[in-house]
């Protein structure tokens, strides 16, 4: 009796079950390539592994898009095995694993709870904070346009990948303050800086796309920018996860931070960051760039954002500051109109008068 044996037996013998743990191999991937590949012949596409159409196509399928593929009754995939296979499969090529699966990423956060809390509301709405949120919402509908791209040419446009970079400006505009500065070349891997700034003469060795801008991954990033707000940083309040729109909506409100994550392996990676800019009775309404198709999306009901059974919300409570304003009078009368951290909603006298001269308090 060989060695193998030995322990097969002794494993038995102890009642330990010996059931290997699926696995992606060249085998189960071709198979899944094979289903995909016969949706897209049925449909007509002309769509090449390899490209960047299949990249998109790929996306897609992560986020849900081709429900007569993924969903239930598909007649592509017969069972829970072959539909795991065709979302690892486009998982590994949407491009979503390279960029994101490699932040360390830990899985302490638990779901979300209403019940932790009672009747309350953890959010505090109050005029200075109130402010923050109103500027950071302006700015996610002033720089997003549904079914095409806006993008604000005072920062990098990371095309298909610029949802992060995009609610970091928000988040800039709503009244939180850069801190850090770049290192020479393009980004830094760090959760303490949150910063993006223009490198008009990056060092010869600093070559590729966005060589003129330096950012840190917190700004960039949707794991970082978590890190950083959560718990580098006490500017957020990080609810955990969840995968029920009503839950998202107990906890937060517009101007507050949605992310999507991804199951891959047993580990849950953060892909995407939304901004919440509106809300009714039953739903919650996104806005965000790089959708699978790397368009914008505005007042998206994240009611008809499909999870499946992979895919899960990360509910971020962000803590706006309180915005001072100190209108300036000029010389030729008025104000600057401008506030210590964001454009101020309420116009400053225009003529400055000066007070009167207080009389004596009266007697008893």
């Amino acid at each position: 009796m060989n060695v193998t044996k030995v322990i097969l037996l002794l494993l038995a013998v102890l009642g330990i079950a010996i059931n290997p743990l699926p696995e992606i191999n060249e085998q189960t991937e071709t198979q899944a390539e094979q289903i995909i590949q016969s949706f897209i012949d049925s449909k007509g596409m002309d769509i090449e592994p390899g490209t960047e159409e299949y990249k998109i196509f790929m996306r897609g399928i992560v986020w849900g898009e081709y429900p007569e593929l993924t969903g239930n009754g598909s007649n592509f995939v017969k069972n829970q095995e072959e539909l795991d296979y065709v979302l690892d499969y486009a998982w590994k090529y949407s491009g979503y694993k390279g960029l994101y699966g490699d932040y360390n990423e830990p899985d302490t956060e638990e779901a979300a709870s209403p019940e932790k809390f009672g009747e309350q509301r953890l959010t505090a709405i109050n005029l200075s904070t109130s402010l923050g949120r109103s500027n950071a919402i302006a700015y996610a509908y002033q720089w997003s346009i549904s079914g095409g791209t806006s993008r604000n040419p005072a920062y990098p446009d990371f095309g298909a990948d610029d949802c992060t970079n995009f609610v970091s400006q928000a988040m800039k505009a709503g009244g939180f303050i850069e801190k850090g500065s770049g290192d020479g070349c393009k980004h830094e891997n760090t959760s303490t800086e949150w910063y993006v700034e223009s490198n008009p003469s990056p060092p010869w060795w600093c070559t590729g796309d966005f060589r003129n801008w330096e950012w840190s991954t917190s700004w960039s990033v949707p794991w970082p920018f978590r890190d950083y707000f959560a718990y580098q940083n006490d500017y957020a309040i990080p609810h955990g996860w969840t995968t029920s729109v009503s839950t998202a909506k107990y906890f937060l409100s517009p101007g507050d931070v949605i992310q999507i994550q991804y199951e891959d392996n047993g580990e849950w990676i953060s892909f995407h960051t939304m901004i919440v800019t509106d809300e009714d009775e039953n739903d919650l309404y996104v806005t965000y760039h790089s959708n699978a198709g790397g368009f914008d999306e505005v007042d998206k009901p994240l009611s008809t954002i499909d999870l499946g059974s992979n895919k899960r919300f990360q509910l971020v409570e962000i803590k706006f500051p309180a915005l001072i304003f100190l209108p300036l009078i000029l010389n030729g009368g008025g104000t600057t109109g401008n506030p210590l951290n964001s454009p101020n909603p309420y116009p400053a006298p225009m003529e400055y008068k000066e007070p009167q001269p207080l009389g004596p308090y009266p007697p008893p």
